[in-house]
């Protein structure tokens, strides 16, 4: 089950392009209208709001301009799709009845853009669980006295709280911890990573041991003419075969040991 967040990031404005129509053509057929909902954290309970219908084979495109006067400041809004309409409220993130497919999910466009400029990617956002961990290396740093770098670690869980966590900025060539920051659940934490020094030779490491996160890397130029966004993949996702998650913990348990503080 998965939700599409409208993303933000500093000087530019986030969208949403929801897509009534299956990501591949052999899991599933799919010729249903869905209802289009806004999900919200509000007063320590999970609040829903039903913004439309989105026929089979349509998508319709949600501003962020559009959509944060109907939530409280500072909360993150979620989207989705649903064959039933949601609880007006509800103490756990809604149940979805929602076709489900594995290869690639049910995606969205997730889009940032200025009024020059615009990057997206096909995406979705998952559930995780209370209690978790990221790993994440970030390649995709641009370099040039015009540039900014971010990373945006989304995050929502079932419950409706912002607990807090610690996110650890390493480089991995020498495992040197270079700087921390602290970020909540059921949020978009931007952290900028120009602050931390890092040169084209360095590989930035994002480690955090008890809050799972989406890593989103963001780059653009400082007058938002030119941007882009790029996710890493869980480190499973370099296993094909056998026990992947049991490969991932193995993954992160050798990278946490040598990620000291």
């Amino acid at each position: 089950m998965s939700f599409f967040p409208i993303l933000k990031a500093p000087n530019v404005s986030g969208y949403t392009t929801l897509c009534n129509f299956p990501p591949n053509n052999w899991e599933i057929n799919h010729t249903k209208s869905q209802f289009i909902s806004l999900t919200y954290m509000e007063d320590n309970m999970w609040h829903s709001d039903q913004l439309g219908i989105l026929n089979s084979n349509d998508l319709k495109t949600f501003y962020a301009t559009e959509i944060e006067p109907l939530i409280p400041d500072g909360e993150l809004p979620l989207l989705s799709l649903s064959e039933e309409p949601l609880l007006k409220t509800s103490k756990q993130l809604p149940a979805l009845k929602f076709p489900v497919t594995t290869t690639p999910w049910w995606r969205a466009t997730l889009g940032l853009s200025s009024q020059f400029s615009a990057t997206s990617y096909q995406g979705e956002l998952p559930i995780f669980p209370s209690q978790g961990s990221l790993l994440s290396f970030a390649p995709f740093l641009q370099f040039g006295q015009t540039i900014e770098n971010f990373v945006l670690l989304v995050n929502i869980t079932n419950d409706p709280v912002h607990n807090a966590s610690e996110v650890e900025i390493y480089n991995a060539n020498n495992k040197i911890l270079l700087g921390s920051r602290e970020i909540f659940s059921n949020k978009i934490n931007i952290i900028q990573l120009d602050d931390f020094g890092f040169n084209e030779n360095d590989l930035p490491v994002i480690s955090c041991r008890n809050m799972s996160a989406l890593p989103l890397y963001f780059s653009k130029t400082k007058d938002e003419s030119s941007m882009s966004i790029e996710h890493t993949h869980a480190p499973m996702s370099m296993v094909t075969h056998g026990d992947r998650f049991g490969a991932q913990k193995h993954i992160k348990d050798l990278w946490f040991s040598d990620l000291k503080k």
